[in-house]
């Protein structure tokens, strides 16, 4: 049973309980941990479907209920009832305030925080700023170069087919082949040396000296989300190697947290984000109208770059080359995708070409078929089992089998799983039985886990009905974390009800933050919320989080949770009138009007 506790006076004002960091400080910080990582510190966590379970650090057992949710970033114990974020852990596990909880987790992401007076602080956070202006300069320098034909870089946009609105959306840019023609230009600009430096725009000669970083190159600027202009990818225009050179990570930029084209794709409007390996890739599916789409920074996708994925999408469809080093690419981008939680595809490009390629090829009609024929992360394992084991021989796909077993035995819905393990034992001509028990020896526990309950609308309205003084209360709160859960459902939400039409002030003001970010188009997640509640009712979130917001149908449930509040209400109201009609309180109106209000009541409920 959920209990309703009072929030201090600093929420319900508004107030900023957190003043020393700004909210970007303090959001960069916790998505720059993800909880598993951290919490493994601490503790001896095990996947099971989803979620990583471990014995509880507040309190004693033998059975472990202590919960991880990699894709809502929050923790919960079935057991003692303690649950929030990343920040709320360490808060938790090392006894601290949440300044020292942030400096922390700060120190562990090597995140610079600018907090305070402190001139150290305040000057790293003025040269960002220099540089990010520098950067924004240089892009103008660079995009003017390629307008100033006939130069090799405008041979490459004529090669490649790139639009003139295309080259201004991404503003593409050229470098020439002189030495220090930037560095020039920027030092005119009054751009400080050190600055021009630090920013790895140029590199120290021999000499003492300095010449330009991407000499006769085309460019790529690289924006992070907001759309800032953080560094620079540049490609050779002739057999030179490197092929493609990225700014060195400054104090702007960090390769391991951006996505190349994610403050587009992030606008695109859809559930689904595809990656791809290159700068060319993002640019040539944009031009033929596919924006959905980022790229990692030269690099192998990392966890962080993976967590900034998941929180602009419900999907990843990775869309790597068809090569052998695209190949393992995909390997290592489903694995760290499919840890943190995230629902993904992988597309596979045909005849070795990659999404740059065959879109120029083929057409945007025949890679929306690739898209659409994705394989799940299942089929994709499976099918690359196929190609690496030929079952001719009995040993073989025994091999092959026991394989297929260890797949199985990760995937979570048991359903899904059943559907797998028909499938394979009637190609393979072996029982279900066979392939189950090799999978159940794989999936047993070393202990038994405590079931999580799968609590259904009509099971959560049930243990509603045990509490009536604050039923209503934790219904808005249930709407509240399920609109962090799905932010799709907002456009259902705010059509029903508004922030004012909370209960109380707790919930108007977790309203207010909710409804005003999803209503500017920011998502908000269940960590966000968890740092915008006092204290005393992160745990009650959290435990709705973990054990109330899993729905089949979405749609369907925010609708029945926004029509059970609708119904406390018009039941309260009618109650009330009841009391009044029955003499047992004063009235507030006369007989008639009380009497028409209750027609209108009992109408409404029969509407619902």
């Amino acid at each position: 049973m959920l209990l309703f506790t009072r929030i201090s006076m600093k929420f319900i004002k508004g107030e900023n309980m957190h003043s020393n960091f700004s909210e970007e400080t303090i959001e960069e910080v916790r998505n720059a941990n993800d909880i598993v990582q951290v919490v493994s510190e601490y503790v001896k966590l095990e996947k099971k479907g989803r979620n990583f379970f471990g014995l509880c650090p507040f309190h004693s057992e033998k059975t472990p209920s202590f919960s991880v949710a990699p894709g809502k970033q929050i923790y919960y114990c079935f057991g003692c009832g303690k649950g929030g974020n990343v920040v709320h852990f360490i808060m938790e596990i090392e006894k601290v305030e949440f300044v020292d909880a942030i400096r922390q987790l700060a120190e562990r992401a090597r995140i610079s925080l600018s907090e305070g007076n402190d001139v150290e602080e305040i000057k790293k956070e003025k040269r960002r700023k220099g540089i990010i202006k520098l950067n924004t300069e240089a892009a103008k320098y660079f995009f003017a170069n390629l307008q100033k034909a006939p130069n090799k870089g405008m041979d490459f946009v004529k090669k490649r087919g790139l639009s003139p609105q295309i080259i201004k959306r991404f503003g593409l840019g050229y470098s020439s082949d002189e030495w220090d023609a930037l560095y020039k230009y920027l030092i005119a600009k009054g751009f400080a040396e050190d600055d021009i430096q630090e920013s790895g725009m140029i590199l120290t000669n021999k000499k003492g000296g300095y010449y330009d970083r991407f000499r006769g190159r085309f460019i790529f600027p690289i924006f992070d989300v907001a759309g800032k202009v953080i560094a620079f990818g540049g490609r050779v225009l002739d057999d030179s190697m490197p092929k493609y050179m990225n700014s060195p990570e400054h104090l702007g930029f960090s390769k391991s947290r951006n996505l190349y084209g994610l403050n587009f794709a992030k606008k695109s409007g859809g559930k689904q984000l595809i990656i791809v390996e290159g700068y060319m890739d993002v640019i040539s599916l944009h031009q033929f109208g596919i924006t959905n789409v980022v790229a990692s920074l030269g690099t192998a996708l990392t966890e962080g770059q993976g967590r900034l994925l998941k929180r602009y999408c419900e999907e990843v469809v990775i869309a790597y080359d068809a090569d052998t080093a695209g190949q393992a690419a995909t390997m290592r981008g489903m694995d760290i995708l499919d840890n943190i939680g995230c629902p993904l595809k992988i597309l596979r490009v045909p005849a070795g070409k990659d999404p740059d390629e065959y879109i120029r090829a083929q057409g945007v009609e025949s890679f929306s078929k690739l898209i659409k024929h994705a394989d799940s992360l299942v089929d994709y394992k499976i099918s690359s089992l196929r190609m690496q084991i030929k079952t001719e021989s009995v040993e073989s796909k025994i091999m092959f089998l026991n394989k297929v077993a260890d797949i199985l035995s990760k995937v979570g819905n048991l359903v899904e799983r059943e559907m797998y393990v028909k499938k394979i034992c009637e190609e393979y001509r072996i029982t279900n039985e066979a392939l189950n028990t090799e999978i159940f020896k794989r999936t047993k526990p070393k202990g038994t886990y405590r079931k999580r309950k799968d609590i259904s609308e009509e099971k959560f309205e049930k243990e509603l009905k045990n509490d009536n003084d604050d039923k209503l209360i934790k219904t808005e709160k249930l709407l509240l974390a399920f609109l962090c859960v799905d932010n799709s459902t907002y456009k259902i939400v705010e059509r029903r009800i508004k922030c004012e039409d909370f209960t109380d002030d707790i919930n108007k003001n977790a309203a207010k933050y909710v409804f005003g970010r999803l209503s500017a188009n920011k998502d908000v997640f269940p960590a966000d919320l968890l740092e915008k509640v006092d204290s005393s009712s992160i745990q009650e979130y959290a435990a709705i989080f973990e054990k109330n917001c899993e729905f089949e149908d979405s749609i369907k449930a925010v609708e029945d949770i926004l029509s059970t509040i609708e119904n406390i209400k018009l039941d309260s109201r009618k109650n009330s009138i009841l009391d009044m009609l029955a003499g047992k309180v004063p009235m507030d109106n006369d007989v008639q009007v009380l009497m028409k209000e209750l027609k209108e009541l009992i109408s409404k409920k029969q509407n619902i």
